[in-house]
């Protein structure tokens, strides 16, 4: 707008500008004395289509500043459809792109601003830390529901995090394994019983992620012995569950653990890397542990779930209060574990942990988490699980979609013609008046 109030400079030059007059001698006249001459302005605007011109120019000027676009309506009436394809998936699936291009549909951006691009090379490169359902969800806001949109992307588990959105689209999803399908690495090295290094060894496939052991000649590793301790006061049943299973753990990795159990506060070891408290008394101040695990305080609540993955049933469990670092979900979702919070006992009268042969497992992945991060992670989705479910309510967009088409290009050429013309008039005005 500031710009455009530029319009106000040729008008005023038009305004102030005036041409002398031209004095002609007549003879008659030529010996009286010379008698002052008086000009008058006049603030006529004169040569109009120029003025036009150029203040046309200036406006032309602002509007391509602002990057105009056009906006309508996005309708099946106005576009075809929208093909939204990754860099890495188009070569495997060129010939159905090209084709999809070649009937009117438009390529757009694999990612949540979804830019239109006009030829696949304009593809840009992949960021495989995005999330396909934060794909979905972005297509919602900017897609009609009876418009086709066809997806090209790659199956990465890694990349389908978190609960699928509740989206209305005419989606056509296809996936494809990308090249670096396999990958080996290390995951964790510690010494063994028996004085050799023992390495876990990772490897994930489109298939799955395994892990393995191999031991191998001592060297640069995690010698250190861990120490376990569990303190109970009245859950001795409970502690001797939980010794078990963690003896269990240390015959499957013979990891150098050393493991104690106490039932007096005072001869707890001054430090441990962790500390099972099996207690509704608070941890005493000045206790030191890599990691506290204890029981959560409050009413029992009965419940008629399942530990989350497994068969395992719980009976009841105490109020969850705090939802940080949550593990060892149910079949509800409601963990079990979070942060330094049990909400479950290691007993039989509050879930079948103690008879499963799943407790040692269960203990296991919290003990050694594998990786968590996801460079490693090959694992594919199940393609039926990119059908999007019916809902009975579903993401309505805010607004109506619009579809927009930039103007830049169009304004360019306006602003040349009009130049041109501006340019034309003003050489042939000015040879007009001479």
């Amino acid at each position: 707008m500031t710009l455009a109030a530029g319009i106000a400079v040729p008008v005023f030059i038009h305004l102030w500008h005036r041409r002398p007059g031209k004095v002609l001698r007549i003879s008659s006249i030529q010996l009286l004395t010379a008698a002052s001459v008086r000009h008058a302005r006049s603030w006529r605007v004169s040569d109009w289509w120029l003025l036009l011109l150029r203040c046309l120019l200036i406006i032309l000027l602002a509007l391509l500043l602002s990057q105009p676009v056009w906006r309508r309506p996005l309708t099946a009436h106005t576009v075809k459809g929208w093909v939204v394809a990754e860099k890495t998936a188009y070569p495997a699936f060129r010939m159905q792109i090209d084709s999809l291009l070649r009937q009117g549909f438009q390529l757009h951006a694999p990612d949540t601003g979804l830019a239109r691009l006009h030829r696949p090379e304009n593809l840009p490169p992949d960021t495989t830390a995005a999330a396909y359902w934060a794909l979905l969800w972005a297509l919602s806001r900017k897609v009609p529901a009876d418009l086709p949109v066809y997806l090209f992307t790659g199956n990465r588990l890694a990349r389908f995090s978190g609960p699928m959105p509740a989206v209305g689209l005419s989606l056509h999803w296809q996936t494809m394994t990308p090249p670096d399908s396999v990958d080996n690495w290390n995951d964790y090295t510690y010494l063994a019983d028996n004085d050799s290094l023992r390495i876990r060894k990772g490897r994930s496939t489109p298939s799955g992620t395994t892990f393995s052991f191999v031991d191998t000649l001592p060297g640069a590793a995690d010698t250190a012995t861990l120490h376990y301790t569990i303190y109970t006061d009245k859950y001795q049943e409970d502690a001797r569950y939980l010794a078990a299973a963690l003896k269990a753990v240390q015959q499957y990795t013979h990891r150098k653990i050393n493991l104690l159990l106490v039932k007096e506060a005072a001869v707890i070891p001054a430090s441990q890397d962790w500390l099972w408290w099996l207690s509704d008394n608070p941890v005493p101040a000045g206790i030191k542990a890599g990691r506290v695990i204890r029981y959560a305080t409050g009413t029992p609540q009965p419940v008629a779930a399942t530990v989350a993955g497994t068969n395992i049933r719980v009976f009841q469990r105490l109020p969850v209060k705090d939802t940080t670092g949550a593990a060892w979900p149910d079949s509800y979702g409601n963990p079990l574990l979070a942060r330094d919070q049990l909400y479950t006992h290691f007993h039989p009268a509050w879930n079948e942990l103690p008879w499963s042969g799943d407790f040692p497992q269960k203990l296991l992945e919290l003990l050694y988490p594998a990786a968590v991060d996801k460079q490693h992670d090959r694992r594919s989705i199940d393609a039926r699980q990119l059908v999007l479910p019916v809902h009975a309510a579903v993401a309505k967009p805010a607004v109506n979609p619009l579809q927009e088409t930039p103007l830049e290009k169009i304004t360019w050429g306006i602003l040349l013609l009009v130049f041109c013309a501006e340019r034309y008039l003003s050489f042939k005005t000015g040879i007009a008046h001479e």
